[in-house]
């Protein structure tokens, strides 16, 4: 890329330019590159790229700076949209309606955006969802535990996030799979090179039933840093966190802190005191960080339940999406989702105290969320009353579930 190109003009105006010029930062800097995301949106993504590329500007004050001039330098922007196009990927940015809107609340350290390679929404796959993480090298116990967990929590209608690794990520990807669930897998490398690659078969299935996620650009390979850095994507996506095994010293204990940073419920299996396994989750619940999850009924106890919710939307705003839809056509799950399409959305767009502690106002949540303002003050004031959001000044909403309605929807 060059100084010249449309993606550094920082007068541009040109909304598809502009997304190339956030498509192209993305590819070259590394995972949650620090003060990246809050420059771009401050300046914007072509003027960013052109302080970037420009010897003759100020340089944005962000610690990698030269490096990711040298990388966008080498960057062929076209070829790299067209690897992901040639398999079926697209890349969802902030502000697309596929948009994961929790990722923002990694802050300085969110996503500039993200290749997806699978039919799922991922948004509305995320809203009720839970990451079962754990060892690799798993035994035999922590193996079913994620399997059946999972596959009774995929017919329950609960998206299943995991990693895609051997052991207890697999398991859960499979059990989820084997009751025709839907699992997202979030990966450390480009979606086209996914790892392991014994996992292959698997993660066909997964781009054929699921999707497959990362922030990584294609043709990307895995780095041992990258998974690290992964961790935080899934501990950010699920609406909770399971840990079934993992070592005193594990990743799948990262992604446990990641989420408890978020204020997400965490969640650790108890194991045998003998079982090296077992050390990492009785540590999460020592210390804690996590509640002790003895059945699968504990996993969803932390899941709010929509149910109710969904006859409070009026009816025209249950088919709001879909012409003439009939009430339970209305629910979703990439199809399948037991919550209205219309609560999904707007609960989606109200931001949490830790991401905007003054609240974000109705007509904005309306905007966000493409809904009426009519439909979104009928789903703020029903979640409300489920001890979701709560309301802060003149009509300005958080999500803060109370105590006993927990997760983010």
């Amino acid at each position: 890329m060059k100084s010249t190109s449309p993606e550094a003009d920082p007068a541009c105006t040109d909304a598809h330019v502009r997304r190339r010029a956030r498509i192209a930062l993305a590819a070259v800097c590394e995972p949650g590159e620090a003060g990246l995301a809050d420059v771009i949106d401050s300046r914007g993504p072509t003027a960013t790229v052109a302080a970037l590329l420009d010897a003759g500007r100020q340089r944005p004050k962000i610690p990698r700076a030269d490096a990711l001039r040298r990388r966008l330098e080498e960057l062929d922007l076209d070829a790299l949209i067209d690897r992901g196009r040639d398999i079926g990927a697209r890349v969802v940015v902030p502000g697309d309606g596929q948009w994961p809107g929790r990722m923002n609340e990694l802050r300085a350290h969110r996503p500039l955006a993200l290749w997806c390679w699978g039919e799922a929404d991922p948004r509305l796959m995320a809203l009720r969802s839970v990451a079962i993480v754990g060892a690799r090298a798993c035994t035999r116990y922590g193996e079913w535990i994620a399997r059946e967990w999972s596959a009774q929590l995929a017919q329950n209608d609960v998206t299943v996030i995991s990693g895609g690794a051997y052991g207890i990520d697999a398991a859960a990807h499979r059990g989820a799979l084997a009751v025709d669930g839907v699992t997202i897998c979030v990966l450390a490398g480009g979606v086209d090179t996914p790892y392991p690659r014994g996992n292959e078969g698997l993660f066909a299935e997964i781009v054929d039933r699921g999707l497959l996620v990362s922030e990584a650009p294609p043709g990307e390979t895995v780095r041992r840093r990258r998974f690290l850095t992964r961790n935080r994507l899934i501990a950010a996506l699920a609406s909770a966190t399971c840990v079934v095994e993992a070592a005193h010293r594990s990743g799948s204990v990262t992604t446990a802190s990641n989420a408890a940073e978020l204020n997400r419920p965490v969640l650790a299996v108890p194991g045998p005191v003998t079982s090296e396994m077992s050390r990492g989750t009785h540590r999460l619940v020592h210390e804690g960080v996590a509640m002790l999850a003895a059945d699968v009924t504990d996993v969803r106890a932390v899941l709010p339940d929509f149910e109710r919710a969904h006859d409070a939307v009026p009816h025209d705003s249950r088919s709001h999406s879909r012409g003439h839809a009939t009430h339970d056509e209305s629910r979703v799950h990439s199809g399948k989702q037991s919550m209205s399409r219309v609560l999904q959305e707007v609960l989606d767009a109200v931001p949490t105290p830790h991401w905007s502690a003054e609240g974000m106002s109705l007509d904005d949540i309306a905007v966000r969320s493409g809904v009426s303002g009519s439909q979104a003050r009928t789903c703020l004031a029903q979640a409300e009353d489920m001890g979701l959001v709560q309301r802060r000044g003149q009509d300005r909403w958080v999500y803060a579930p109370s105590d006993g309605a927990h997760g983010r929807a």
